[in-house]
C-alpha cells in the first residue's frame, strides 16, 4: 500500500490534494491505544477533494 508520510496539518492542506485519487488520513496506526482513521470527506480534507462534495465528484467525471 502506498502512504505518505508527513508531520501536522500540512498533510491535509498540500499533499491531499495533489494526489490522484481520493485519500484519507491514517494518525499513529502502529499504537493501539492513538491509531486513528479519517475519511477524505467534508471537514477532514479540502472540499475540492472530499469525496462527498460535488467538486470532487465533477472531477471524476471529467478524468473518465
Amino acid at each position: 500500500m502506498d502512504y505518505v508520510a508527513l508531520l501536522g496539518a500540512r498533510i491535509v492542506d498540500e499533499i491531499v490534494p495533489t494526489l490522484d485519487e481520493p485519500a484519507g488520513l491514517a494518525v499513529d496506526i502502529a499504537d493501539e491505544d492513538g491509531a486513528m482513521f479519517f475519511p477524505p470527506v467534508l471537514g477532514v480534507v479540502p472540499d475540492g477533494v472530499a469525496v462527498d462534495s460535488g467538486a470532487a465528484q465533477e472531477g471524476a467525471g471529467r478524468e473518465r
